[in-house]
């Protein structure tokens, strides 16, 4: 006897849904995977700037840079990334560990900056690459560290975030990095920016365009001549064809990047959603 059937629409789609994004991960395993295997042509370490030099397409200096980092970068860095794709500790993607690193090996910043900390992976990453070149580097923070979202992001809503990002340093047997529990746009968060020139500073705040220009002005004004300002999801504008497992990045810092930044910085390159400029 046949047994009716009981499923609804709205559990078949749900399954279908489900079912469509175990494949598309999948999809994006394979194809991660394909991008680390070991290739001749990126078979050589050096620093950011001969790499983005030697490879103008944006899609071939992304490869370079996962590749990188699969077969080139330190054991202990390969080992940072795992950790935090571990238990969805972080986001990011496998060429920015690489990019930090060449970048970090060429210029050495002294006084680091990050402006919206998730849970650590940055900062705790810049501490460990410059612990394993043997150079100093004072590593600092802003964020609300709560869930706090935006047009395009929503986070997890039972995490301690500072304290998660304290423990992931620990974990690593890294300094306590400076941090400041504030959105970047408070009167607390604008005098850290402002109390000294830094040698690196990386926006990953807000998303929203209004609060992305924000963060470039005043953080554009505090460089250090010759410091570092790399944008995150930014390139929206540029010619990067993404993998499945990356992105492009989103509106509001494409627009920053394309309409200030391009203008009013030196570029030095860009790795996926990543865009690194120099102050002259």
């Amino acid at each position: 006897m046949r047994l009716p059937n009981t499923s609804s629409p709205e559990s078949d789609r749900a399954l279908r849904s489900r079912t469509y994004r175990k494949l598309i991960r999948s999809l994006a395993g394979v194809q991660s995977a394909w991008h680390g295997r070991l290739q001749k042509r990126f078979g050589y370490d050096t620093t950011f700037s001969i790499a983005a030099a030697g490879f103008p397409q944006r899609n071939d200096l992304y490869a370079y840079m996962h590749h990188h980092l699969h077969n080139l970068c330190p054991q202990e860095v390969r080992e940072h990334r795992t950790y935090f794709q571990q238990e969805m500790r972080g986001f990011g993607e496998d060429a920015f560990h690489a990019m930090w690193f060449t970048l970090l090996g060429e210029f050495k910043p002294k006084d680091c900056l990050e402006i919206g900390v998730y849970r650590g992976q940055v900062i705790s990453l810049w501490a460990l690459i410059a612990r394993n070149l043997d150079f100093s580097c004072e590593v600092h923070g802003i964020s609300p560290f709560a869930p706090a979202g935006d047009l395009v992001s929503v986070y997890q809503r039972n995490t301690d975030y500072l304290e998660d990002t304290l423990s992931h340093h620990r974990h690593f047997g890294l300094c306590k990095p400076h941090l400041i529990q504030a959105y970047s746009t408070d009167p607390v968060a604008l005098e850290h920016i402002r109390s000294r020139r830094w040698n690196l500073i990386y926006i990953d705040g807000n998303h929203d365009y209004e609060v992305a220009l924000a963060d470039y002005e005043v953080c554009r004004d505090n460089l250090a001549s010759g410091g570092l300002l790399v944008m995150d999801d930014s390139s929206l504008s540029f010619d990067f064809q993404p993998p499945r497992f990356s992105t492009a990045g989103h509106p509001g810092p494409s627009r920053v990047v394309q309409e200030r930044a391009m203008k009013e910085l030196r570029f030095l390159g860009g790795v996926g959603h990543n865009n690194v400029f120099l102050k002259s």
